[in-house]
C-alpha cells in the first residue's frame, strides 16, 4: 500500500503536505475494511453448505421428518430454509414463510419482554412481592416471600409438579385463571433466591401479572407488542391445531413417517410453553432482540434489560439474565433459549457481538441434536481457532473428594408423586480422578473438569464450567454448570433408586418370613390361620398391588392431565394403611405373654415386622401412601 502511493504521478505532488495524512489514513482504514470483510465473508460462503450438511445427516441419522433454519445478520436474512416434511399426509414440505411452529419454552423470552416492557413503563417492578400484583393466589409461600424478579430468574423455589399440572380449567371448576393456577401449582420448597430450579410455574405466574397489570389477556399484549415491529401471525396453542394452524411434528413408525397434530392445552400455559409463530418472523424477532429495528423508542422498551444478569454478583446465578440463558461459546457471549414440547425442538440463538442471530428448529421428538447447529457455526465455522481456556491450578485429593457424591437437578418434585420420577432425572456421579480431575459419570457422557479456582472446574475445552456452593458449616450443597443453566442438588441415599431396591427386597424377605412362620404354626397347631399368615398375606397384597399401580407411572403413563387422584392411587393409600395397622397387630400379638402364639412363630413375626416396616419407611417417604392426598 505504502509502495504504491510513493509510486503516484508527479502531478499528484501537488497534492499539499497537509493533505496527504488524510490520504494515508483513508487509505489504513479501506485496507483495514478489507481485511476485516474477508474472514466475515468465507464464513458467510461457507455457512449454507455447513448448515445444509448437518441438518441433513442429523435428520437421516435422527429419523426427523423436517426442519426449519433461519440466520439473520443485521437487517439481512443470511438464511431462510426449510427442510423435507412439513406433514406426511400432504407431502408438504418445510417452509420458513409459511409453517406455524410451536415455540415450546422459547415463549418465556416473550413473557420476560413483556415483564420488563411493564416495568420500563413504571407500572410494576422487579422487587415487586407477587402477592401485590395477584392478591387472589393461593400459594403457600412458607420458606419465603416471591417477588416478580424470582419468577424471572428461576429462583422462586418452587419445585416441578407433572400430575394433573395441565388439568384444564373445566376440569378443577375454577371459575377464573388465578383459580385455575392456584389448582395446578407446585409447591415451594426452597426458599427464593437460594438455587437456580428451572420453572414452568413461575412464567405461568409473570404471564397472568401481565394480563393483571396490562388489563388485557396475555396473548393479546404480545400481539400489540409485537406489532410495531412488523411481527404478525403470532398464534397460542390452547387452540386445537385446525384452529391455531401450528403444524403437525411426526414420529418414525414401521418405516415411515406419522404426522401427529399437536393437542390444545390450557390457555394458562401459553405464557410458559404455549405461543407459535413461524419461521421467517422468527427471524424478525431476533432483528428486533438484537437492536436491528427500525421502530421508534418507546416500542423497544424493556429490551435492553433483557440481557441485564438477573442476579449480579452472583457466580452461581452467571448464566441467566433477565431474558435468556448465556454462555460463552467460541470466545462469543451468547444469549440463547430452547424449547421443547408438542413434538418440536426448537432453540433462538442470539451473538450481539456479531448481530447474529439462528433459529433451528425440528419437527420430531428426536430432533434435539439438531438445535446444537448455532454452537457447531460458532465453533467449526465463525471461529473455529478460538478457545479460551482459564489457567488451571493445583487441587490435592483431599480437596477434591469435598465434591465428591450424587447430585441431582434442581428441576424436580419432592412433595407428591412425582418424587418418584426422580429417579430418571437428570442426575450424575462425581468421583476424583488421578489427576488431580474431577469426573462426571452421567448428563449424557462422561465429562472431566479441571480446577481452575476455589470450588471452580472447567472441561479441558473450555466450553463448561462446573462451580459449588456450599452451606454456613462449608459442606457442598449444590453444584451448578455454566453459571446455573443446570443447577444440581448434593444428595443421598433418599434420592436414589437404591433406598427403593430395598424396600422391595425387604419386603419380599418378610413375606418369606412369614412363610417360615407359618410352617411352624402349621407344625405346631396343624392350621395355618394365625398372625403370620395375616401379615405375610396383607404384606403380599400390599407390595403387588403398589407395584401394580405405580410401575406405568414409573414407565411413563401420563398423569398431567388428570385433574384428582384416581381410584388406583386411593387404592394404594388403603393398601399401606392396611399393612401399617396388620404390622401394629401381629407384632403387638407376638409380644403378649400370655399368647398362645409358637415360639417360632413369635420369632418369625418379630423378625418379619422390621422388614415390612422398612418397606412402609421408604414408601412415606417417597411419597407413596400419601399420593392421593397431596395430589
Amino acid at each position: 500500500m505504502f509502495k504504491r502511493l510513493n509510486q503516484l504521478p508527479l502531478h499528484l505532488s501537488q497534492i499539499t503536505r497537509a493533505a496527504r495524512p488524510f490520504v494515508l489514513q483513508l487509505a489504513l482504514i479501506c485496507a483495514a475494511t478489507t481485511a476485516a470483510a474477508e474472514p466475515e465473508n468465507g464464513w458467510r460462503a461457507e455457512l449454507s453448505g455447513f448448515v445444509d450438511g448437518v441438518v441433513t445427516s442429523g435428520l437421516d441419522r435422527d429419523a426427523v421428518a423436517g426442519a426449519v433454519v433461519v440466520v439473520v445478520s443485521g437487517d439481512d436474512v443470511i438464511l431462510s430454509r426449510g427442510y423435507r416434511l412439513a406433514d406426511a399426509r400432504t407431502g408438504r414440505l418445510m417452509s420458513p414463510e409459511n409453517d406455524v411452529i410451536p415455540l415450546a419454552s422459547i415463549s418465556k423470552v416473550f413473557t420476560a419482554w413483556a415483564i420488563l416492557q411493564l416495568e420500563d413503563e413504571g407500572r410494576l417492578a422487579l422487587d415487586d412481592p407477587i402477592a401485590q400484583h395477584l392478591p387472589t393466589l393461593e400459594l403457600n409461600q412458607r420458606f419465603g416471600e416471591i417477588t416478580v424478579a424470582h419468577l424471572l430468574s428461576h429462583t422462586a423455589g418452587l419445585e416441578e409438579r407433572y400430575s394433573g399440572y395441565f388439568t384444564s380449567r373445566e376440569a378443577t371448576g375454577a371459575d377464573n385463571a388465578i383459580d385455575h393456577i392456584s389448582a395446578v401449582l407446585p409447591r415451594q420448597n426452597r426458599p427464593p433466591g437460594e438455587v437456580i430450579a428451572y420453572s414452568n410455574a413461575s412464567y405461568v405466574l409473570l404471564g397472568e401479572i401481565v394480563a393483571q397489570v396490562s388489563g388485557q389477556p396475555f396473548v393479546d399484549y404480545v400481539a400489540d407488542m409485537l406489532a410495531p415491529f412488523d411481527i404478525e401471525g403470532l398464534r397460542a396453542m390452547h387452540t386445537p391445531s385446525e384452529q391455531n394452524g401450528a403444524n403437525p411434528f411426526h414420529v418414525w413408525d414401521a418405516g415411515r413417517y406419522l404426522a401427529i397434530d399437536p393437542t390444545a392445552f390450557p390457555a394458562i400455559h401459553t405464557p410458559s410453553g404455549g405461543l407459535a409463530l413461524t419461521g421467517e418472523q422468527m427471524g424478525r424477532v431476533m432483528q428486533v432482540l438484537l437492536a436491528n429495528s427500525t421502530a421508534d423508542g418507546a416500542a423497544r422498551r424493556g429490551i435492553a434489560n433483557m440481557y441485564a444478569p438477573a442476579w449480579p454478583g452472583r457466580p452461581e446465578f452467571g448464566g441467566r439474565t433477565q431474558g435468556f440463558w448465556t454462555e460463552t461459546w467460541a470466545g462469543y457471549e451468547v444469549f440463547h433459549h430452547a424449547g421443547t414440547h408438542f413434538g418440536f425442538h426448537s432453540n433462538m440463538v442470539l451473538v450481539p457481538d456479531l448481530g447474529l442471530g439462528f433459529f433451528v428448529t425440528a419437527n420430531g421428538p428426536s430432533g434435539s441434536a439438531l438445535t446444537d447447529l448455532p454452537r457447531r457455526v460458532l465453533n467449526e465455522v465463525i471461529a473455529p481457532d478460538n478457545r479460551p481456556a482459564t489457567p488451571r491450578i493445583a487441587c490435592a485429593a483431599s480437596c477434591l473428594q469435598d465434591f465428591e457424591g450424587r447430585y441431582l437437578m434442581t428441576r424436580r418434585n419432592e412433595t407428591g408423586l412425582d418424587r418418584l420420577q426422580a429417579i430418571n432425572t437428570h442426575g450424575f456421579e462425581l468421583t476424583s480422578s488421578d489427576d488431580e480431575a474431577l469426573l462426571i459419570f452421567g448428563l449424557g457422557h462422561d465429562l472431566l473438569f479441571e480446577p481452575i479456582g476455589d470450588d471452580r472446574f472447567e472441561t479441558p475445552d473450555g466450553v463448561m464450567r462446573l462451580g459449588f456452593r456450599r452451606d454456613a458449616s462449608g459442606g457442598v450443597v449444590n453444584a451448578y454448570v455454566n453459571g446455573g443453566m443446570h443447577t444440581f442438588d448434593r444428595v443421598g441415599f433418599w434420592h436414589s433408586g437404591l433406598s427403593l431396591d430395598t424396600a422391595l427386597w425387604s419386603a419380599a424377605a418378610g413375606i418369606f418370613v412369614c412363610l417360615v412362620g407359618i410352617a411352624v404354626r402349621w407344625r405346631k397347631r396343624r392350621t395355618l390361620t394365625g398372625a403370620s399368615m395375616f401379615l405375610g398375606g396383607v404384606g403380599l397384597v400390599c407390595v403387588a398391588g403398589c407395584y401394580w399401580v405405580l410401575e406405568p407411572i414409573l414407565r411413563g403413563r401420563d398423569l398431567s392431565a388428570q385433574a384428582a387422584p384416581g381410584l388406583d392411587l386411593w387404592s394404594v393409600t388403603g393398601l399401606c394403611i392396611a399393612m401399617a395397622l396388620a404390622l401394629l397387630w401381629s407384632v403387638a400379638h407376638a409380644i403378649i405373654p400370655f399368647s398362645r402364639m409358637p415360639i417360632g412363630e413369635r420369632v418369625a413375626i418379630l423378625v418379619a415386622g422390621p422388614l415390612f416396616a422398612w418397606f412402609l419407611i421408604v414408601a412415606w417417604v417417597w411419597n407413596v401412601p400419601t399420593a392421593a392426598l397431596t395430589w
